[in-house]
């Protein structure tokens, strides 16, 4: 297609839409314990992170296939791929990533040091640390004898139903999902592409992943 004939603003709301279905894929594999979807999801984000300059997170994901794959048995690819999320009370959908459980570990930690005051020192930092599930357990039992027993491991969220609407009602009222030769993009997107991954030199992928493996294969074939 010719970059005179381009609809800008039909290339910026169309990658925006995909790359949110892609966030709401991750989201909803992590709330059903799925590994197997989030393993194709972290196939996508792969290609992302190393098309817009993350060489770090492409780096962790490349290397958690190949472990994944074919680097370490397949028991341990299992437990791997499996074992990444947290159910506080169990049931459908409510799942949260092992990160953010230990996340709200930590954060209840350093609140338990600091209500120590004068009295912590190394010792008494780690009797609370090593107690910090148990102190987790009372805590929610408080919670649910007060009737506080909302929260299962998420930030709570106000009503969407307002903001959704207007966006919704911008949406169809500028028609921006029907293709308009020739229209300008927003004013910090002017020239927005078209696919997401237009930019991705696949021939570097390879010649990166290619690379990488060869590292990795004189360390996991030991």
């Amino acid at each position: 297609m010719k970059e005179d004939t381009e609809d800008y603003i039909f290339n910026y709301h169309r990658s925006k839409l995909t790359f949110g279905l892609l966030l709401f894929e991750f989201e909803d594999a992590v709330k059903e314990g799925d590994g197997d979807r989030l393993l194709n999801v972290y196939k996508f984000a792969l290609l992302f992170y190393k098309c817009y300059g993350h060489h770090k997170y492409a780096y962790v994901i490349f290397l958690y296939l190949v472990k994944v794959k074919a680097a370490i048995s397949e028991m341990q690819a299992a437990s791997l791929k499996y074992n990444r999320f947290y159910s506080r009370s169990g049931g459908k959908g409510c799942n949260i990533s092992l990160d953010l459980k230990m996340e709200q570990l930590n954060k209840l930690l350093k609140t338990l040091w600091r209500g120590l005051g004068a009295n912590l020192n190394e010792d008494s930092a780690a009797r609370v640390a090593n107690a910090i599930e148990s102190l987790e357990c009372i805590i929610e039992s408080i919670d649910k004898d007060c009737v506080l027993d909302g929260r299962i491991g998420y930030c709570s969220k106000g009503k969407t139903e307002d903001t959704v609407k207007k966006i919704v009602n911008d949406l169809i009222e500028k028609r921006t999902f029907n293709y308009t030769p020739r229209r300008n993009g927003y004013p910090s997107f002017p020239q927005f592409p078209s696919p997401l991954l237009q930019s991705l030199d696949f021939r570097d992928l390879h010649s990166w992943m290619k690379g990488h493996l060869e590292q990795w294969e004189a360390i996991y074939e030991k």
